[in-house]
């Protein structure tokens, strides 16, 4: 089982690629010494398009049903897998007793190291090549 958790994440790691950027163009307008006027890192129509988009119920074009399949199989992989203190759910420990002993910080943690997993191995996929992903 290990190995299997091992071989995930070393094929989730090889998704990631640095990728040069790309050099600064030399008709840039220079920079003067006039101090410029400060705006707000988020502007307030982005906020509402955001919403209004939400409140309409678009689909999003990124998502998938075979991206949620392959998240939801890492975050279960992972939680089932995971041990703290040499408990685990995969090492005989009951769920009723991981659950008084740890609470949800068990879930939580093995649900972030889920998403962490789970975004490389769709990363992973993406860059494979496998359709629908």
């Amino acid at each position: 089982m290990r190995g299997f958790v091992f071989a995930v994440l070393v094929a989730s790691a090889s998704a990631f690629a640095v990728v040069p950027a790309a050099p600064r163009s030399s008709l840039a307008p220079a920079t003067s010494s006039r101090a410029v006027a400060p705006s707000m890192a988020v502007e307030p129509s982005t906020i509402d398009a955001a919403s209004s988009l939400l409140a309409l119920a678009l689909p999003i074009p990124a998502f998938t049903p075979a991206k949620s399949f392959i998240m939801m199989f890492s975050n279960i992989l992972i939680i089932c897998t995971m041990s703290i203190d040499g408990k685990g759910l995969s090492r005989g420990t009951s769920h009723d007793e991981m659950v008084e002993t740890f609470g949800l910080t068990w879930l939580l943690s093995g649900t972030a190291l889920g998403h962490i997993v789970g975004a490389g191995a769709i990363l992973g996929c993406q860059a494979g090549g496998f359709p629908g992903v």
